[in-house]
């Protein structure tokens, strides 16, 4: 095998390219040790290492005596970005489909004309939006949007237009905020995300500004065996502030 790279690094990209190709597909069972190390001839302590780093990254499962197995694909996202869960969906192959479940003007009250930093009473659109990849449930997507920032945000098919491309339209993004939280589902979430009582959901709330002014209030839920968070710097620039990732019991 090529160099310099540690031999472990190249016995994951020789299963994770069979994975990503599809020659192992999700819950098919990989080569074993013995058999990575017959093919590749590496150590058995290269292939273990390889396997368990696999497995710690989620793209493989070990049961204990069995073998390993290629998971089912998560969505992921990152902390650091603005991203469409459409976009998402394609990359990992899947087929995506919008339910519209509520689409209304209303007036900002309480907690949320806070988070505005708007009085009460000011006009928003509220948008709720469940999103699948073919029928398993991968986010509700609920967003309260100024109505005189996105004063024709009601008139769209939500069902086959994007919400995020519309926004993006209007006025690119000058500063969010992402707030993540482990959570019970609520009445909503239990039905359109097809969660047990007790199911934890991952939430993600999300604040953007253009200019000085907040102009999006959302709320991303996603249940939590579906979907990871991901957050990913280059060497050099400034660490994310991971102070406003909190975990609710």
């Amino acid at each position: 095998m090529p160099s310099p790279a540690p031999l472990y690094e190249h016995v994951k990209r020789y299963l994770t390219d069979r994975i990503t190709t599809g020659e192992f597909g999700p819950g098919e069972k990989l080569p074993s040790e013995s058999e990575i190390v017959q093919t590749l001839s590496v150590s058995r302590m290269t292939a273990n290492r390889a396997l368990r780093e696999l497995a710690l990254e989620g793209v493989i499962v070990r049961v204990q005596g069995v073998g390993s197995f290629v998971n089912e694909p998560k969505t992921k996202a990152s902390i650091l970005e603005v991203r469409d869960i459409h976009d998402m969906v394609l990359e990992r192959h899947g087929v995506h489909r919008r339910k519209l479940v509520l689409a209304q003007e209303e007036a900002l009250y309480g907690e949320i004309a806070d988070l505005f930093g708007r009085e009460a009473g000011s006009a928003v659109s509220h948008v709720l939006v469940a999103h699948f990849d073919r029928d398993t449930p991968l986010q509700l997507e609920r967003r309260f949007v100024l109505s005189e920032f996105a004063p024709g945000l009601l008139s769209l098919d939500f069902e086959r237009r994007s919400i995020f491309d519309y926004l993006q339209a209007i006025a690119p993004v000058s500063e969010l905020e992402h707030i993540v939280e482990a959570s019970r589902p609520d009445e909503i979430e239990r039905e359109e995300l097809h969660l047990g009582r007790d199911s934890p959901v991952l939430r993600i709330r999300r604040r953007t500004w253009v200019g000085s002014s907040v102009v999006t209030l959302s709320y991303f839920s996603h249940p939590c065996d579906t979907y990871r968070v991901v957050a990913r710097v280059k060497a050099g620039q400034s660490e994310p502030d991971f102070g406003n990732i909190r975990v609710a019991g």
